[in-house]
């Protein structure tokens, strides 16, 4: 029976995917806490909300979280058929990117495909990243962060069960074939480049292990308390279980060969969510995904042909927001600065409300009104070789001046106004409080509150909450900035990132020196 479930979800999934894109409409999916769009069948659109519902729900009531809460920002999920879809949002994504999630200044999205089942476990991974860091921000270990989401991100959700503590095949096979990092290594975050894969695969397997057993899972919760505390994260995990460092490997090498748990859970307690379904204008067909390519990933060295390509494609839709709003950005960043500002200015003027439309013209504004150093564009530039997974470069100082002073007046104008429209969009938030920095009274403690909101939105969002702990600083709230830098001082994929958190964490440890704590 279920078997044949299975048969006729793939055919839906077929059917829904084999439309040409002539008949492809692109569909919003919204419900308590995600917005999903996806050109494929509302049932298959429907489905995937309601499985992202559940996930969610089961992760709040297995944290102690309240299941009918809701976060302050619903976070946006684009659905598409397959990896080259997904490549249209992402230039420069290889074929082995089944999804991903991309926390920004700009916006703060994921992206999924369809092509096949791992696909799931990448975005649940991701989500689980997102969700940790909205409630329970924390000093944890690399291994722990890591993990942690590779543990939840196999959870497996069908019809009423809901199943935790499936086998990562790519894990597992790491485990068998690579070489083991010495335990202590693990534990002190000492691993190298080249041991990525025994990395993963040795956190994943260290969390289940101790996820999987009531009394463990007691020594795990031990365990990252004392760290949060400041402990050193070898002896805390020998005091909380019990074992050395070479103990609990070899606990851990007898426990992949006994078996590894699988718990399962009803899911009959969690309600079906609301979700509400609208079809996109036609305008999406050829412009949404684009759109997210040059929103979130910057599109500075996209091929000759691109601006030519988004111009017809724009060309189409006259009085659409969406065509306005891409290529207006599009010209500002790639082709006419002027063009592009006086298209987003003439939308602004039959749609004076349009705080999307203000927020794209002030942030391009802000970024083209000053010049920089070729010195500070080199470092950028050689930041970005070496470390691709920096957010926004956070560790690189760029030498930059106002080069015209008028359009960044411009810019504040449009980013104040937006932020009036729209005090819950922590994008529009950041961009006028990066403007305000210009200005010789920064920071007011009415930049900090609007830091705060912000950040309240987007904690994943790694300069906005550099910039909230610099300004926090300013304003000597030393415990509290102490607080937000806590999940940097140890984050798995960035030296850069790391390096800046040490530094302002030095900065408050000199500054409560000199004047006591905050």
């Amino acid at each position: 029976m279920f078997a044949r479930m299975l048969s006729a979800l793939a055919a839906v999934v077929i059917v829904a995917f084999a439309a040409s894109p002539a008949e492809a409409r692109w569909l919003r999916a919204e419900s308590p806490r995600f917005i999903v769009y996806s050109d494929g069948s509302e049932s298959v659109l429907r489905a995937y909300v309601d499985k992202m519902e559940v996930f969610d729900t089961f992760l709040r009531a297995r944290h102690g979280l309240p299941e009918t809460g809701v976060p302050l920002r619903k976070l946006p999920i684009y659905l598409v058929r397959s990896r080259t879809d997904l490549q249209i949002t992402w230039n420069g994504a290889g074929n082995a990117i089944a999804g991903y999630y991309s926390p920004g200044a700009s916006d703060t999205f994921a992206v999924a495909t369809l092509e096949d089942r791992k696909d799931s476990s990448t975005l649940l991974h991701e989500y689980t990243h997102h969700f940790m860091l909205q409630n329970f921000p924390g000093a944890y270990p690399a291994w722990m962060v890591e993990g942690y989401a590779e543990f939840y991100g196999e959870t497996v959700i069908r019809g009423q069960f809901i199943e935790v503590g499936q086998v990562a095949d790519n894990r597992a096979s790491a485990l068998l074939a690579s070489r083991w990092i010495p335990m202590a290594d693990l534990l002190a975050n000492k691993q190298s480049p080249s041991d990525w894969d025994s990395f993963y695969a040795q956190s994943w397997l260290l969390t289940h292990y101790l996820m999987s057993d009531p009394q463990r899972f007691q020594q795990f919760q031990a365990f990252a308390s004392a760290v949060g505390r400041g402990a050193d994260p070898v002896k805390a995990m020998t005091d909380a279980t019990g074992q050395t460092p070479d103990e609990l490997e070899q606990s851990l090498r007898r426990y992949v060969r006994s078996g590894l748990k699988i718990t399962q859970y009803k899911r009959d307690h969690i309600p079906t969510p609301n979700i509400t379904i609208t079809t996109l204008p036609p305008s999406a067909d050829d412009l949404l995904l684009e759109r997210v390519q040059i929103v979130a990933h910057s599109y500075k060295d996209a091929a000759p042909g691109y601006l030519g390509m988004i111009q017809r494609r724009a060309a189409k839709y006259p009085d659409d927001q969406l065509a306005v709003l891409t290529l207006g950005q599009t010209e500002m960043e790639l082709g006419d600065h002027a063009k592009g500002r006086t298209l987003l200015e003439g939308w602004l003027k039959a749609h004076p409300d349009d705080a999307e439309a203000m927020y794209v013209l002030g942030s391009h504004l802000y970024n083209d009104a000053w010049t920089r150093a070729d010195e500070g564009d080199d470092k950028k530039k050689d930041a970005k070789e070496e470390d691709k997974d920096d957010d926004e470069d956070a560790d690189v100082p760029v030498i930059r001046t106002i080069a015209d002073p008028a359009m960044m007046k411009d810019a504040e104008q449009w980013l104040a106004k937006a932020a009036g429209l729209a005090p819950n969009d922590y994008r529009i938030l950041y961009a006028y409080a990066q403007v305000r920095r210009t200005q010789s009274d920064y920071p007011k403690k009415a930049d900090m509150d609007l830091l705060i909101g912000a950040y309240r939105q987007a904690p994943q969002v790694v300069p906005l909450r550099f910039e909230l702990v610099n300004v926090l600083i300013a304003r000597r709230h030393t415990p509290e900035a102490r607080a937000l830098l806590q999940p940097l001082l140890n984050h798995p994929h960035s030296k850069s990132i790391v390096a800046a958190a040490r530094r302002l964490l030095q900065r408050i440890e000199d500054q409560e020196r000199r004047n006591g704590p905050g």
